[in-house]
């Protein structure tokens, strides 16, 4: 129990700056550009809205989970999440928007960002290759503290 007060205490911690950061600021910023634009930024909410608890909870389980080899687990999980989501997210990098300003002149607006879609991925891709080196470190040093040394001969 006496370590797992300080772990809760800063995953709780870590949760609520995360969620200020990656829902509450977003949110007021999509709230205030609706304002303007409700039909271009109006279907951001629920995107930000799944990407702040996906976020959330995998650093609050990382850190509930710190120490142990379920942290990596949940870091090589969060790497595999994050690229679906970004590829469900951005329409596979291809996002359409279709808006019609005043009757009887429709505006349509194509973005291919395929490249950034890419660097996204590669992102997260090195940072599931480094959890998965993470986990394999964790338990070769678990493994090498369980293995008795042998003791010097003279």
């Amino acid at each position: 129990m006496r370590k797992m007060v300080p772990r809760i205490a800063k995953a709780v911690i870590k949760g609520l700056l995360y969620f200020v950061l990656l829902y509450v600021v977003p949110m007021f910023l999509v709230s205030q550009a609706s304002a303007f634009a409700p039909r271009l930024f109006s279907d951001y909410a629920q995107v930000v809205t799944l990407f702040a608890a996906v976020i959330i909870f995998f650093a609050v389980a990382s850190e509930l989970t710190s120490g142990t080899i379920f942290q990596h687990a949940l870091n090589i999980g969060k790497a595999l999440i994050l690229i679906i989501f970004f590829v469900v997210a951005l329409d596979g990098g291809i996002v359409r928007l279709d808006l019609n300003i005043q009757e009887g002149f429709p505006i349509s607006i194509i973005a291919d960002l395929r490249v950034y879609l890419m660097m996204l991925i590669a992102i997260d891709l090195m940072g599931l290759a480094k959890s998965v080196l993470q986990a394999i470190n964790f338990l070769s040093e678990t493994v090498e503290k369980q293995v008795p040394q042998p003791l010097p001969t003279d």
